[in-house]
């Protein structure tokens, strides 16, 4: 099946499709690297170096089919590398990546694999859907009974501590009710109408502003590290801009560009030179453990910040300056195979509510309690359970093992399996627990077979279970949540 080809539009200039994707290409390779900062011992060393590196060529080389071809391959190695302990931000590009390298395949079995407007006709309108229905799933999974409660939601939650890391306790009014409704509330109508306004052609150039201020807000919390995330949306979010956004941008380099030139011809080089082998530098020094999580924020955080306000005025600015009309056939793929990627996008976001899994559901910091049938959105009263993983949980009373006393400590049950995968690689812990309403007390882990048993890999990466809490509202979980 094919749709109605998606061709350029013959009153833009092929230059401005390849400047448009150069853009992508630039915005793309530093939120790998900005992810890379964020998560600093989620994957392997060589793993997190092929990106570095692969967001280091693309930095060089901008909106050219090979090196983002590179970028998107080391991306999606990364994506299993960090499986199970994945981020659904990280997730979410790993699915815009496997659209890079479907769009790229094609360019190449036809023979076009250079053709840059080729390529971002099949690639942009996919990267688009998947961004909107991943953003859908997000939303709608706080509207929930946890995240209206303002002793447990995660908007007061990272409200509190974005402010704190700030300095600026002040503005949390000492817990005042009214403030803590209005950030829930405002929360939830910005984030629900984020996707509204990028869909209606009209408002779509309001939605990118909005969506962009948004999560620059979000990633203002230093202690957490919300820029990894915020990287991500923003090269997504860009692309619902006119398709000139490119070319403004490209000129305006040039400008930047012209006048270094009058100080030395090869500045200009050496700049470019500079701006691309940074990012790689910090890349490889937390593939090669050279820095520490601490150290890998701060180097993260004050740069985003830096950008994201660069990004957010440089869009205001282009889009007050003779506002071109808002982006057309934005999400009209190329072909019907293109789907499927949005589709694979749809089948995750459906994991929690079908409990196939909780984890990197889209459903993160959102209080979402989905376990054995029940849940607490308040639309989706039960869950379909296609599997009973939840139905059989098991609670830590005590243990040795600081990875797992966290759970007894804070009141958090594991499923049965994600204790098994957990004591499979630590089976010396000494471990006390209670399942089905019997108390068992191991010297050893390894002391019940059972409980030591292997979980098949792709089980452990691909179908994890968060913890589950046991206190009523659900709380908001600033770690992971399942065993390490």
């Amino acid at each position: 099946m094919r749709l109605r080809p998606h061709l350029p539009r013959r009153d833009v200039a092929p230059a401005a499709h390849h400047d448009r994707l150069a853009l992508f290409s630039v915005l793309w390779a530093l939120a790998a690297v900005w992810h890379l900062l964020g998560n600093t011992f989620a994957a392997s060393g060589w793993t997190q170096a092929l990106l570095a590196v692969a967001a280091g060529i693309v930095l060089w080389r901008p909106g050219e089919a090979g090196p983002l071809a590179l970028l998107a391959v080391a991306g999606v190695l990364t994506v299993w590398d960090e499986a199970p302990l994945l981020g659904n931000h990280w997730l979410l590009a790993g699915f815009v990546n496997a659209g890079i390298l479907m769009a790229v395949a094609v360019g190449v079995a036809r023979r076009r694999g250079r053709d840059t407007v080729d390529l971002a006709s099949r690639l942009f309108p996919v990267a688009r859907l998947t961004l909107l229905t991943f953003y859908a799933f997000a939303s709608f999974a706080k509207i929930n009974s946890g995240f209206f409660d303002r002793s447990t939601s995660c908007a007061v939650f990272y409200f509190e501590e974005s402010t704190s890391s700030l300095g600026l306790t002040s503005l949390q009014l000492g817990g005042a009710a009214w403030l803590q409704w209005a950030v829930i509330v405002g929360t939830v109508i910005v984030e629900l109408s984020i996707p509204v306004l990028l869909v209606v052609r009209r408002t779509r150039n309001v939605g990118v502003v909005v969506a962009l201020a948004f999560h620059a807000l979000l990633a203002l919390d230093h202690s957490h590290q919300f820029f990894d995330f915020s990287s991500v949306l923003t090269a997504l979010f860009v692309l619902f801009l006119p398709i000139s956004v490119g070319t403004w941008v490209v000129e305006r380099v040039g400008s930047v560009r012209a006048r270094l030139a009058l100080v030395d011809e090869r500045f200009p080089q050496r700049v470019h030179a500079g701006l691309a082998v940074l990012p790689v530098l910090a890349g490889l020094a937390v593939a090669g453990e050279a820095v520490d999580a601490e150290l890998a924020l701060e180097v993260g955080w004050w740069p985003w910040q830096v950008f994201v306000v660069t990004v957010m005025v440089a869009t205001v600015r282009f889009l007050g300056q003779n506002p071109p009309a808002p982006l057309t056939r934005a999400m009209r793929p190329h072909h019907a195979a293109f789907l499927l990627v949005p589709l694979l996008v749809v089948g995750n976001g459906l994991t929690p509510y079908l409990e196939l899994k909780t984890a990197y559901g889209w459903n993160m910091y959102a209080n979402l309690r989905t376990v054995d049938g029940a849940s607490n959105h308040y639309l989706v009263r039960r869950t379909l359970p296609l599997t009973d993983e939840q139905a059989d949980l098991v609670r830590i009373v005590s243990t040795d093992d600081p990875g797992l006393s966290i759970y007894a400590d804070r009141g958090y049950a594991l499923t049965w399996r994600q204790l098994r995968t957990y004591a499979a690689d630590h089976p010396a812990i000494q471990l006390t627990y209670r399942r089905a309403g019997a108390t068992v007390a191991l010297q050893q882990a390894s002391d019940r077979p059972e409980l030591v048993e292997p979980v098949p890999t792709w089980r452990e990466k691909l179908q994890l279970f968060r913890a589950v809490d046991l206190q009523d509202p659900e709380r908001c979980v600033p770690a992971f949540g399942p065993a390490r």
